[in-house]
């Protein structure tokens, strides 16, 4: 059948208008101009051989013709939008499953979550966490965050970001403590730990130029979020390895007493399969982490 239709394009700037009430409005909310809303509307109006709005000073008011119109299409696209969503579903309606160390999880993956279900509020997510290195061709799991100094071997991954080392201590320490005007000042401190990587304070003075040994860290922890805790909690200074803490800066528990970054040659990247390629819901997880990342500008 040949179907004699008008543009989906102008279908689309008619509804929202006669749905809104204002070509502003409904270009606002399809993301293009007022001027092309206009022109798909006077280009609909050309096709159809009809007058769907009366033009006057305070806007535009729907013809007889334009609410006959209105119905039908709005009925039209609501079957179209529901078919739509239901292919989606049917398609791609098993979870992704998707794997990273527990402090990358806890620290940044959890806190921006929220975007992910506005962002993509179809997606249906299971985010397995451990410590070991997962063999995505061995399992089940579809896509993995892998910490590494060096891209993964295989063509199935993407960089998200460089590591970037920090110090970070509360508000309070700042200025209880503070300035710390520069490298000395931080090193010759109270220093917090991590037993995963002992000589994070050593790396960081030498990527400022300073050879010096820094004092011995006066508590050690484990893990990152122990680290970042003790340091809310104005015990001393703390490395921050970003992206860990943040969300912790953006709230104002956290601060950075000195503006002196570090990259620690590692990275984030994310892996996936051939198999796992040609997943809808993949291609979705990762089209979102790379949009995260850059709206936090790594």
């Amino acid at each position: 059948m040949n179907r004699r239709l008008p543009p989906f394009a102008a279908l689309r700037a008619f509804e929202a208008t006669a749905r809104l009430g204002k070509q502003s409005t409904a270009a606002n909310e399809l993301l293009v101009s007022t001027s092309a809303i206009s022109h798909q509307i006077r280009s609909l109006e050309a096709f159809l051989g009809l007058t769907l709005f009366r033009r006057h000073t305070g806007g535009l008011t729907l013809t007889e013709e334009g609410v006959a119109y209105q119905k039908e299409i709005s009925v039209a696209l609501d079957l179209i939008e529901s078919a739509t969503k239901a292919s989606r579903r049917a398609a791609d309606d098993t979870p992704l499953q998707l794997h990273m160390f527990q402090s990358l999880a806890n620290l940044w993956l959890i806190p921006n979550l929220r975007d992910l279900a506005e962002g993509l509020p179809d997606l249906r997510v299971s985010i397995i966490s451990s410590p070991e290195t997962v063999n995505l061709s061995g399992s089940d799991i579809d896509a993995a965050i892998v910490y590494r100094d060096k891209p993964p071997d295989t063509a199935f991954h993407t960089l998200l970001f460089e590591e970037v080392i920090i110090p970070v201590c509360s508000p309070d320490f700042l200025t209880q403590e503070g300035p710390f005007m520069s490298v000395e000042d931080v090193i010759f401190h109270r220093l917090i730990g991590s037993t995963l990587h002992r000589d994070e304070w050593s790396i960081w003075a030498a990527g400022r130029g300073v050879t010096t040994e820094p004092n011995s860290t006066s508590l050690s922890f484990d893990s990152r979020s122990n680290v970042l805790q003790a340091a809310r909690e104005g015990l001393g200074l703390a490395m921050d390895r970003r992206p860990f803490g943040d969300w912790q800066k953006s709230r104002g528990v956290l601060v950075e007493p000195i503006k002196e970054p570090v990259a620690t040659g590692w990275s984030y990247y994310f892996v996936t399969t051939e198999r796992g390629d040609s997943l809808a819901r993949v291609r979705s997880m990762r089209a979102w982490l790379l949009a995260l990342v850059a709206k936090q500008g790594y």
